[in-house]
């Protein structure tokens, strides 16, 4: 499983990050979905490349759009899958080390 985040820069100058992934590990989201399983992402910064990572919000697409931050501050970004049951509970997740950072000034 090969997880990347990766950042640009919007128009309005605010920093998109998107989680990319593998061939098989997009395939084995979509059986989960078919199967009837809630696949979540959730993203986090920090202002350190190896640690501090908090997260920052939950979301059922692959894309978060961060506009706060201090200016000229670096930040660094990773995201982790997360998949629930038909009851809501979380039945299984990928480790925040899987997912190669992204580097963004703000």
């Amino acid at each position: 499983m090969q997880l990347y985040a990766r950042s640009s820069r919007t128009p309005n100058k605010n920093i998109k990050v998107v989680l990319k992934m593998d061939e098989k590990t997009a395939a084995s989201i979509e059986t989960l979905k078919k199967l009837g399983y809630t696949v979540k992402y959730k993203f986090y910064r920090s202002t350190k490349k190896s640690s501090a990572y908090k997260a920052k919000i939950t979301k059922k697409t692959k894309t978060y759009i961060n506009t706060s931050g201090k200016k000229g501050a670096r930040y660094y970004y990773k995201a982790r899958i997360m998949v629930y049951d038909k009851n809501g509970k979380l039945v299984a997740q990928t480790e925040l080390k899987q997912c190669q950072y992204a580097c963004r000034v703000r």
